[in-house]
């Protein structure tokens, strides 16, 4: 995750695999200064911003087969020299999941949902929260029922029986404008 605006712009993450898409203005895209590199540069001029990650595992991986995560925020020079921790957050899924990270098919499952925003960034409320749920790998997507206010949520999901995996799509906005939208692809399985 993108951690600081540093005088010259540079950022840093912890991220292993990151590919980077196109925006179009008034978005400028943040690049990794090396194809292998975790520092990221964030150009000085004041400007909205947006960073892509996603990440693949290998085909032998049953679960977090695939997850991305992109973020748009507004970002420029910090004054005096002074680092400044950029305006992103993470929505956490915490579901309560057996041993083998599966949950009951076939019935109403609660996921609880938390918005967390990057320790010493610009304070800034969550203004919406959504949730949308695939049972085939993310080819279809159906919205979730979200219950709750402010960073800590419900996601209501109703399982079907006969999929084998869940996975689940996040878009969240803060009070300042801010957005993530975050993937994760058989993020856990299901048991009949």
């Amino acid at each position: 995750m993108i951690a600081t605006a540093c005088p010259a712009g540079t950022s840093r993450s912890t991220s292993s695999t990151a590919r980077t898409s196109a925006l179009p203005p008034p978005y400028h895209l943040v690049t990794p200064r090396a194809r292998s590199s975790a520092d990221y540069d964030v150009p000085a001029e004041a400007a909205n911003y947006r960073f892509t990650v996603e990440v693949e595992r290998p085909a032998a991986a049953q679960l977090s087969t695939r997850v991305s995560a992109s973020w748009t925020f507004r970002s420029g020079r910090p004054a005096n020299g002074q680092t400044r921790h950029l305006p992103v957050q993470a929505v956490r899924f915490a579901p309560e999941l057996d041993g083998r990270n599966a949950a009951p098919a076939g019935r109403e499952f609660r996921v609880p949902v938390r918005v967390q925003r990057q320790a010493g960034a610009e304070p800034a409320g969550c203004a919406s929260l959504t949730v949308d749920v695939s049972y085939d790998d993310g080819r279809t997507w159906r919205p979730a029922r979200v219950t709750g206010t402010g960073p800590n949520r419900i996601a209501v999901l109703t399982h079907p029986t006969g999929a084998g995996f869940v996975s689940l799509r996040a878009s969240a906005t803060d009070t300042a404008g801010n957005t993530v939208r975050q993937t994760t692809i058989r993020a856990y399985r299901l048991t009949d």
